[in-house]
């Protein structure tokens, strides 16, 4: 793994080329070719070891990252796709929407490519839908995986495409997962951001670059922090890691969902109802499990922090001063998707915090290959563990919105569980939690106990709700 030592980016100009080559003794390679300049990275120590910089061979500084990410302009170009191409290097809007949309047409199969929404500036959001297109989706239960709220983090998309490399790489090993969900992948959630980032500055691209709100269009950081801007408990923290002025890089908006990307995420998990999620981000190399957000209490028994252990417990982190480890949070935090699923859905939605930040790309199988377990439970929990699975109709079989309350699971914040209403369906996974006991109501309709212990099987239990008589 990389030690950690800082890298420069050396400006080579056309005129300097050989000399540079020389000194290096061709052990450098060029990041990025232009027709007057060339770009390399080197580590800083090696500065006075080549005696740079010199004439013709300069640092160069406030450069978008594509000048580092070492193999952009040759992905770029490649006409020929397999899927191991998702692999070779870093990725930014442009290569996440091509090889997204590779990547269905090589595996139709098993794949949708779809749209999710569009971005303040009109870019689209491109996700793929792992699931076997051969088999009805009725049945199937929907799980997300998002990466690049903050595109400045482009080591987050790596572990979305892990998820994607890793299942369809094995799609025998993952048969049973193909059959039983629908997994939705979103590498960049913000596309503008990664824009910005990767063509115009390496300083931006957390937020999302939108010319900003208020008086004062914000030249210099513009737009909104995508993961501040969720509506649950957004703007009730006291803390400098979430703001309301619009030039602040943790600006939360001026007011809950008001951005398109979040309203694209939003509307995802309104349809899809998901039952767990994962969020990647960096590099505080952690899980951050349900509620995050300071002030709020988690449903007892707590059975997302059951599971967020274990997950943390399996996962042997390449980061040499940490260990991977689940909290609640990092620092302050409000308007974070992962409490909004949590919130509004039962969502078992964790953040996971990557061990480094954007290193060389030569390290990142590895880092990918330490935090893999974290997906991998998940799945195998939503598919194979202790959990509820109704279908509630009506007495003709047409499907009800319906509430669902628990006997002996206590909520602090109002939270509301609900059957959806294009198929009646309601699906929550348990970890660790087997005896349940219920109560299905709807207005107008005579209330049903259920009382029995969560199941593994893959089947849904039909619940009907029948009409109260007229009152007499």
């Amino acid at each position: 793994m990389n030690d950690g030592s800082v890298s420069i980016l050396l400006k080579i100009d056309k005129s300097a080329r050989e000399e540079f080559e020389k000194v290096t003794n061709w052990e450098v390679p060029y990041t990025f070719i232009e027709k007057d300049h060339s770009y390399a990275v080197i580590l800083k120590e090696k500065l006075k070891t080549y005696g740079f910089p010199k004439e013709g061979i300069n640092i160069a500084k406030g450069m978008p990252f594509k000048y580092y990410s070492g193999n952009y302009q040759d992905s770029l170009s490649e006409s020929i796709f397999a899927l191991a191409d998702i692999k070779k290097g870093y990725k930014d809007n442009i290569l996440n929407s091509h090889y997204l949309y590779w990547v269905h047409r090589l595996f139709p199969k098993h794949t949708q490519y779809k749209i999710i929404g569009k971005s303040s500036r009109g870019r689209e959001i491109p996700a793929i839908l792992l699931t076997d297109t051969t088999i009805p989706e009725e049945d199937k239960i929907s799980v997300l995986f998002n990466c690049a709220h903050h595109s400045n983090e482009v080591v987050s998309v790596e572990h979305c495409y892990d998820v994607i490399y890793e299942l369809l790489a094995h799609k025998k090993k993952y048969g049973d997962l193909f059959t039983k969900l629908k997994i939705w992948v979103v590498p960049i959630v913000n596309p503008d951001g990664s824009r910005v980032f990767w063509h115009e500055n390496m300083s931006m691209g957390r937020k999302n670059g939108y010319p900003g709100w208020g008086q004062i269009s914000e030249k210099d950081n513009p737009g909104v922090d995508i993961n501040r801007n969720y509506p649950f408990f957004w703007g009730k923290t006291k803390s400098n890691q979430t703001s309301s002025a619009s030039n602040s890089v943790f600006f939360r908006g001026p007011y809950p969902g008001s951005e398109p990307e979040t309203q694209a995420m939003m509307n995802l998990a309104e349809k899809e109802r998901f039952a767990a999620s994962i969020s990647y981000h960096a590099f505080a190399n952690c899980i951050l499990v349900p509620y995050t957000i300071d002030g709020t209490s988690n449903p007892e028994p707590d059975f997302a922090w059951n599971l967020g252990k274990k997950i943390a417990s399996s996962v042997e982190s390449k980061n040499p001063n940490h260990n991977f480890s689940a909290k609640k949070n990092i620092y302050g935090v409000d308007g974070v998707d992962q409490d909004y699923y949590f919130f509004k859905y039962g969502t078992l939605a964790y953040l996971v915090e990557s061990s480094h930040l954007n290193p060389p790309y030569s390290d990142v199988p590895k880092i990918v290959e330490s935090l893999r377990p974290a997906w991998t439970i998940l799945l195998e929990e939503i598919a194979d563990g202790s959990k509820l699975y109704f279908k509630i109709k009506d007495e003709h079989g047409s499907p009800l919105v319906a509430n669902i309350k628990y006997d002996k699971v206590l909520f602090y914040h109002g939270e509301v569980r609900t059957s959806r209403k294009e198929d009646g369906m309601f699906f929550q996974s348990f970890p660790g939690i087997r005896g349940i006991k219920l109560k299905v109501e709807k207005e107008g309709y005579e209330t049903v106990n259920w009382e029995g212990t969560t199941w593994r099987s893959w089947k849904a239990v039909d619940i009907v709700l029948r009409k109260k008589a007229p009152a007499q």
